[in-house]
């Protein structure tokens, strides 16, 4: 009666059945006009044989490579994929061909949310195996120890994900397919003994921190829709980001004047240098505010905390509090923790000042080009001999770093003339 009347027939069972999705195989149509053509005949003489076998080579290539498609895919078994489609298309001269490896006799069928689950509890276990191996080397005993044994507890939770939610037809191929991940993870991690000295532990913290960003982000984004995150989140981050920048241009310049008594023309720097600093003071609380979403996207998805729970809101505002805190806290503190660099550099007489964000202070001789008595000097006495901590020339005068007096020193710059060193050590001619 279907095939009289064209009507697709669906099959109607009441069961009970689990909420998430089990996953279908996905398959292609393709057309088989072309079969017959490539089938051998069997009045077909031996001598062409080989002919026929290189035609249905051929053919196949062909289908695998869809040169045969009709547009049009289908999930569900090989049987109820091939039904459908021809019940869509009113063809019976139609195939499928699968098109992942869902299709293959054997496989286990793992509902949508069961496979995610396990893969991120699979992946990011590894991926923190990684970090606490990488961590492990060179540390201190104690460290090395606690670093091994929080390696093992992340492979367990791996090996038993693998084993819970078998990937392969037996509990054996899921054990050797875990074994193989484990060995990949540690030879990644440590190296192989003269071929490769592994990742080191910056490039382990980077992949670890790209990782656990994305996959929050991502996991949080999908509670919501792209176009409302497009639309709002993002354009909102992007204009606060960009109307702090030229409210924030000079101060940490300006706090690290503050340190050292300077002017603001004696360490006036480009707007790139000024653009970085901004950046520097900006982006430590916006990667602590999207750490705390990407936190909340991985414990939600986990269903570690609930829809509208106020206590999961409490702690994600206390925490978000203290990042900003702490990360507003560091960044004020980076000029103080530079200008005192400088100070103990200038102490020390030796090694190289450090520069901040377009600052750049260096090792000078200044000799005189008029007497001793003549120059115009303010903030201590200058010392032909020995070398001073440079900050350039600003306002017609040199500006120096007197250690005696922990004071600038400035001289008029055509009274003397300046001599780059490389070092405080050795000395001036």
């Amino acid at each position: 009666m279907r095939k009289a009347t064209q009507v697709i027939v669906y099959d109607r069972m009441l069961r009970r059945d689990k909420a998430d999705r089990t996953i279908q195989p996905e398959w292609q149509l393709h057309s088989t006009e072309a079969r017959a053509w490539a089938t051998p005949s069997a009045s077909a003489p031996a001598w062409s044989k080989p002919i026929w076998w290189l035609r249905k080579a051929l053919y196949l290539a062909a289908v695998r490579m869809g040169l045969f498609d009709v547009g049009l895919r289908v999930h569900g078994s090989q049987s109820a994929a091939l039904d459908l489609a021809r019940g869509i298309t009113a063809r019976n001269d139609v195939d499928v061909r699968p098109l992942d490896g869902r299709g293959r006799p054997g496989t286990l069928p793992h509902g949508e949310d069961a496979l995610n689950r396990a893969l991120a509890l699979f992946l990011g276990p590894m991926a923190a195996a990684i970090l606490f191996l990488v961590l492990s080397r060179g540390a201190s005993p104690l460290r090395a120890v606690i670093s091994w044994l929080a390696a093992f507890a992340c492979t367990g939770v791996a090996w038993w994900t693998a084993l819970t939610l078998p990937w392969a037809r037996t509990w054996i191929r899921s054990a050797l397919f875990a074994l193989a991940c484990t060995v990949l993870t540690v030879f990644f991690a440590l190296g192989i003994p003269g071929l490769t000295s592994g990742v080191t532990t910056t490039q382990a913290v980077v992949m670890a921190g790209v990782g656990y960003y994305t996959v929050g982000l991502v996991l949080l984004g999908r509670r919501w829709k792209w176009q409302v995150l497009a639309a709002s989140v993002l354009p909102l981050i992007a204009t606060v980001v960009v109307a702090a920048l030229p409210l924030t241009s000079r101060f940490l310049h300006d706090i690290y004047a503050d340190e050292l008594s300077l002017t603001s023309a004696e360490t006036g720097v480009s707007g790139i240098w000024q653009l970085a600093a901004a950046v520097k003071l900006l982006w430590p609380s916006l990667g602590a505010v999207l750490f705390i979403a990407a936190g909340w996207g991985i414990l939600r998805y986990f269903h570690f905390i609930r829809p509208r729970s106020f206590t999961a809101g409490f702690g994600a505002t206390v925490l978000l509090a203290a990042a900003l805190t702490m990360t507003v806290s560091t960044t004020l503190n980076s000029p103080a923790a530079a200008a005192d660099k400088v100070k103990q550099t200038a102490v020390r007489k030796t090694g190289t000042p450090p520069s901040y964000f377009g600052v750049s202070p260096e090792w000078t001789c200044v000799v005189p080009t008029v007497p001793t008595g003549k120059l115009t000097e303010k903030g201590g006495t200058l010392k032909a001999g020995e070398p001073y901590v440079s900050f350039g020339i600003a306002d017609g005068q040199v500006v120096l770093w007197n250690r005696i007096t922990a004071e600038p020193l400035r001289v008029a710059a055509d009274q003397v003339r300046l001599i780059p060193q490389r070092d405080g050590a050795l000395g001036c001619e």
